[in-house]
């Protein structure tokens, strides 16, 4: 990929399903970059998650974007929407013990389940719309002094 930035941009409507676009680009954008199978299939569930909830949460009609930035190390995923917000640091972790006697009845484990998928994870939420910006690197980058 050299030095140069690649972007790309989507936007798709609110419809269940629609994600496998982006998902199907972002597969191949990462496969094409270097990323190992495991890590495109990380990238991809992560991806999957952010826009699924973007499309479910948001009770908002407009579309959802899908923003896919490549360098040489790097690949950064955004997903926009125009929903309600949310307060990040308010969603509990997950209970697996209670999830497997009582099943999901209110989800709220997607954010940990793609903060452990990405290297990095950044969330602004308001009352006019959600970015989930998730960032995975083809090495870790080092450390600023």
């Amino acid at each position: 990929m050299g030095d140069s930035l690649v972007r790309m941009q989507m936007t798709i409507p609110p419809i269940e399903g629609i994600e496998d676009v982006p998902v199907a680009a972002v597969e191949a954008l990462a496969a094409k970059m270097g990323f190992k199978p495991d890590r495109v299939q990380d990238i991809v569930q992560a991806l999957t998650e952010a826009c699924v909830n973007a499309i479910i949460y948001s009770e908002s009609d407009a579309d959802v974007e899908v923003i896919m930035l490549a360098r040489q190390n790097s690949l950064i995923l955004e997903v926009r929407d125009q929903g309600v917000g949310f307060e990040p640091d308010e969603v509990p972790a997950p209970n697996f013990e209670l999830i497997s006697e009582l099943g999901v009845k209110n989800g709220g484990f997607g954010i940990h389940m793609i903060k452990a998928l990405v290297d990095q994870l950044e969330i602004e939420s308001s009352n006019k719309g959600t970015v989930v910006r998730m960032s995975t690197f083809l090495s870790k980058p080092e450390k600023q002094s």
